[in-house]
């Protein structure tokens, strides 16, 4: 009879029930309707925080929206004021501003210093420091909570002992174009 041994038939098991249901594909049309430079493909965001809620397994979780650009959901921040963002502050010091705790922090930085340089010449931008910013999400997350980042890299958890990646959903968008990742980090400790 073919068959797996024990050990193969429980690895089966395990591979089926974490890896293949951490990562998603999705494939989005670009571009949006209002073409901003840097935005993400059209739906990206609706879907990600679509997931975000059956996450949660909340209908209506508090969103922050960093570096927002034409994002429309939830307290958005950018330091770009064409796209009228709620508040026009620097997310490495969003702490300072901002108090109140958040359910979801969705954030979709520049991919790079040069490439923010490129996309955004008429505003003096600072330098980009995922460290700084992420920590500054972890202040205005709520336990059990998830931040979303957005990026053409997989980035590093921001703090293992704080976070714990649930969910990768890797998009692609146009042919020759590099796809973008969105990794999920679940708060697991408050503080």
């Amino acid at each position: 009879m073919y068959g797996y041994p024990e050990k193969i038939t429980k690895l089966v098991r395990y591979l089926e029930n974490s890896v293949q249901n951490k990562n998603i594909a999705w494939y989005l049309p670009r571009p949006k309707i209002d073409k901003y430079r840097g935005g993400m493909p059209l739906h990206c965001e609706k879907w990600l925080l679509s997931l975000a809620k059956e996450l949660l397994q909340n209908d209506k979780p508090k969103i922050l929206n960093l570096f927002c650009g034409m994002n429309k959901e939830g307290v958005r921040i950018d330091l770009n004021p064409n796209v009228f963002p709620d508040y026009l502050i620097d997310a490495h010091e969003i702490s300072k501003f901002i108090t109140e705790l958040f359910d979801v922090i969705l954030a979709d930085p520049p991919y790079s210093n040069k490439e923010a340089k490129h996309l955004y010449p008429d505003i003096n931008l600072p330098k980009l420091n995922y460290k700084k910013w992420t920590n500054e999400c972890d202040k205005l997350l709520k336990k059990n909570g998830l931040l979303i980042v957005y990026n053409k890299m997989i980035m590093p958890n921001p703090n293992p002992n704080k976070f714990r990646l649930i969910k990768r959903v890797f998009i692609g968008h146009r042919i020759y174009h590099v796809p973008r990742v969105a990794l999920f980090f679940k708060k697991i400790v408050d503080g």
